[in-house]
């Protein structure tokens, strides 16, 4: 039984031996080094694409990149004179409405009192109020440096968001809380000045 075992078997061996043989002596064929000789780009090898989709390495932003406390004064100072280059037209403002709703809205709230489901969290250095004169007296050109560059706890956008989008956000920060901050202020000074002659009738 054992010898008729060993021949039925013996030829599904060889078979095996002999695959594997092939496949050792294949290892010395040619394409074995495929994978050494193939092209390889190294980091920044590549040719860059073409814009759109390119990143830009020079002439992206309009302000110098300041590393210390006193450079970021200085800088914040000299983008004081920066105009606008977008209109506040209808357009530009609704887009800055939806720029305020990403990135903005989750700090500084809905009304710009920074009182956002983030902004309440913080305990120190929380969100500057936008209808406020400290935020409505800048100049556009500061306000862009702050959009821009960050401050103290805000991150810098000039990443999320191009240079027009910045500016578009800046149109309707202008246009809603410049004009609500006013309006505020006019309400409770006509309020005071109500209760005040109330005061003196009685």
């Amino acid at each position: 039984m054992r010898s008729r075992d060993f021949k039925l078997h013996f030829p599904q061996q060889l078979l095996a031996l002999l695959l594997l043989a092939a496949t050792t002596s294949a290892w010395g064929l040619p394409w074995d080094q495929d994978m050494v000789d193939q092209p390889s780009a190294k980091p920044q090898e590549s040719a860059t694409p073409a814009e759109p989709n390119a990143v830009p390495v020079a002439g992206g932003e309009t302000l110098p990149s300041p590393t210390t406390e006193k450079e970021i004064f200085a800088a914040k100072d000299a983008s004081a004179s920066i105009p606008n280059p977008v209109p506040a037209t209808a357009e530009s403002i609704d887009r800055g409405a939806a720029f305020y709703e990403t990135n903005c809205r989750v700090c500084h709230g809905k009304q710009g009192h920074g009182d956002g489901a983030v902004g309440v969290k913080f305990l120190e250095n929380s969100p500057v109020d936008l209808n406020e004169a400290h935020t409505q007296d800048q100049t556009d050109g500061e306000l862009f440096f702050t959009i821009t560059r960050g401050r103290i706890e805000m991150p810098f956008y000039r990443d999320a968001l191009s240079q027009v989008e910045r500016w578009d956000l800046i149109n309707f920060i202008r246009d809603r809380f410049g004009k609500r901050g006013v309006k505020e202020l006019e309400n409770a000074s006509n309020k005071k000045l109500v209760a005040n002659n109330l005061g003196d009738k009685q």
